[in-house]
């Protein structure tokens, strides 16, 4: 989906690809909007669209030379959609077009202006290029830059920061990883006058109720998560769901059964040579209800990380299962086997659902002594830490604040250390980098401090947003691109991926309680525990642990280092004097040597090179 505000859209470089497939990255072609492409109000502003589109993945209305657009996952049928649209016409109150059930991007156009508001969670953002008179738009980066008629060209420090600190919430604000295209990302509006002047803003900035108890979120969540199932439920569509084991794709699993006539298709992926540890409790499990019908995707030798990187197609921003897209593809592979049209899954619920570290500041300064002193015990019992030191960041941390976190980071970029990271620096706004600086090259280093610093200047403060609300809100944003990203990748297979954790009101009935009341050492996610008693299985709801693919990526480095040595072989990221390849193969070594390394980062710095070529 594209367009300008106002007026006709701008051409594209003579360079675009005029055979482009639906959703490609890519430029459009040269005689845009008019190719393959159709207007989706007809008559009303330039807003144009290529299919094919899932059933009801982009859906229209008009009133009163007024359009309004969702494209994602919206549930109000199309009589909810005119008269909401007739209602804020009316009244004036555009953000009501927010509060339908689901998670959708929503655009209304009239003569003088156009909006947009993103879905909480980020899933389906905007992308927004200003240029002298109008505003070009997108669903995909490069698919804005070639509505305002602009070159693509990446934004050097965007890229390096979501190699190094993808976790610092508000280092990039906007930034897209193309020079010159913004990005409307979760709980965020737009808004483009006549004169082609655009503002943005948060709509719904997520703030907790510290009021609220864990019984007033688990009832919210309740109700929430179980309309978010039943929606997908009542589509009437061949319905499948992962059942990893872990306690998110399981309670969704188990609650669709509970709605479903026919048995539930549900899949487990399992490598016999490196086991995440998930098989046995997605088997023991499905065993609790007749109607789940488990089917075990396994794993070889061809799906261990990084196999296949020379085949993987490119994206339209760097995509964070790029390195394990070939266990991708076997897992939409088998799914879509097994008839799926639409496919839980339970990205969003970690994020959600588990606070991180930080949330012992928001607790020092709001929970009380007593409830703080035992937390930190419990917590140092868990990790193997003194409960002094526990206490002593969190207190340290209760009286930082985001701003002084960026001006922190701006000095480790500058002074980078070689250590690796304990858990003991999770108890922060964000960790600081670890060893993984060191691959930038030192002016990069230079410029994305320069970014920090000014953003610590620059960065509204919200008192009421504590370490680990922040926290769970940035992981919210990267679990929905992760989403949106499998989402594309899974359209060949025509699946379609729904997470109903990304829902706005799940969102809402998790974010308006504090993490502090979300956290529980003793337990995983009490909040979820709380929520689905008696609807889902308590041994599902009492997992302490979850699988991972640790092992796969050791294996994997092992097996292909060849490939990923290629990759890095005339590296673009060393063009564009973000990266020294240099340091970045001698981490591998460590890794081919079986020492402990940044793997994450090198699989976020891989995605970036892979990226990077395919705007080649």
């Amino acid at each position: 989906m594209a367009g300008t505000f106002p007026g006709p859209a701008a051409p594209v470089p003579e360079s675009a690809d005029a055979h482009a497939a639906p959703h490609d990255p890519r430029h459009f072609p040269p005689d845009f909007p008019a190719h393959g492409m159709s207007r989706v109000w007809p008559g009303l502003s330039a807003l144009w669209s290529k299919g094919p589109w899932r059933a009801g993945e982009l859906r229209g209305v008009t009133y009163q030379g007024t359009g309004l657009v969702t494209m994602g996952q919206c549930f109000a049928d199309d009589r909810q959609l005119r008269a909401g649209l007739v209602q804020v016409v009316e009244s004036d109150r555009w953000e009501a077009v927010t509060r339908w059930p689901g998670s959708y991007l929503v655009i209304v156009a009239r003569d003088d202006e156009l909006l947009a508001f993103s879905d909480l969670a980020g899933q389906f953002p905007l992308y927004y290029c200003p240029v002298p008179g109008r505003v070009g738009f997108g669903s995909q980066p490069a698919i804005a830059a070639a509505a305002a008629g602009i070159p693509v060209r990446p934004d050097r420090v965007t890229v390096a920061a979501q190699i190094l600190c993808p976790t610092a919430g508000p280092l990039l604000g906007e930034r897209s990883v193309l020079d010159g295209v913004h990005r409307l990302g979760g709980g965020r509006a737009l808004r483009i006058d006549a004169a082609g002047h655009p503002e943005s803003w948060t709509y719904d900035p997520l703030l907790p109720d510290r009021h609220a108890s864990l019984a007033d979120g688990a009832e919210a969540l309740r109700t929430a998560l179980t309309a978010a199932v039943g929606a997908r439920v009542d589509l009437g569509e061949r319905l499948t769901a992962d059942l990893s084991g872990g306690l998110d794709s399981t309670s969704l699993a188990f609650l669709a059964a509970q709605r479903t006539p026919a048995p539930l298709p549900v899949f487990v992926y399992h490598h016999p040579d490196a086991p995440s540890g998930d098989l046995e409790y997605a088997q023991r499990f499905a065993r609790l209800d007749g109607r789940l019908e488990l089917t075990v995707l396994p794993g070889s030798r061809q799906t261990l990380t990084y196999h296949g990187l020379d085949q993987v197609r490119p994206a339209g921003q760097p995509e964070a299962a790029a390195v394990n897209s070939a266990r991708l593809r076997v897992r939409l592979t088998g799914i879509a086997a097994g008839g799926s049209t639409i496919h839980l899954g339970g990205e969003g619920g970690d994020a959600l659902l588990v606070p991180g570290a930080g949330y012992l500041a928001d607790l020092a300064r709001q929970g009380g002594p007593r409830t703080f002193g035992r937390h930190c015990r419990e917590v140092a019992r868990a990790r193997r830490e003194a409960p002094t030191a526990v206490a002593v960041r969190a207190l340290r941390l209760a009286g930082r604040s985001p701003a002084g976190a960026l001006k922190r980071l701006a000095d480790r970029l500058e002074r980078p250390s070689e250590g690796i990271p304990q858990w003991l620096d999770t108890i922060a706004w964000w960790p600081d980098p670890g060893s993984e600086a060191g691959w930038l090259t030192g002016a990069m280093r230079g410029e994305l401090a320069g970014l920090a610093r000014s953003r610590a200047r620059t960065e509204p403060v919200t008192p009421s947003l504590g370490a680990g609300d922040l926290a769970a809100l940035t992981e919210l944003r990267i679990a929905a691109t992760v989403q949106q990203q499998l989402s594309e990748t899974a359209r060949e297979f025509d699946v379609w991926p729904h997470a109903p954790f990304l829902d706005n009101d799940v969102v809402r009935a998790c974010t308006g309680l504090p993490s502090y009341r979300r956290a529980d050492p003793r337990t995983v996610k009490p909040l979820l525990g709380a929520a689905l008693a008696g609807l889902v299985p308590e041994p599902v709801l009492t997992r302490r642990g979850k699988g991972n693919y640790t092992a796969e990526d050791y294996q994997g480095a092992r097996l292909h280092a060849h490939e990923i040595r290629s990759v890095l072989t005339g590296s673009r990221l060393a063009d564009l004097g973000i990266i020294d390849p240099r340091a970045v193969t001698g981490s591998l070594d460590r890794v081919l040597m079986g020492i402990r390394a940044p793997l994450p980062a090198l699989n976020r710095l891989l995605s970036a090179e892979l990226w990077l070529r395919g705007l080649d």
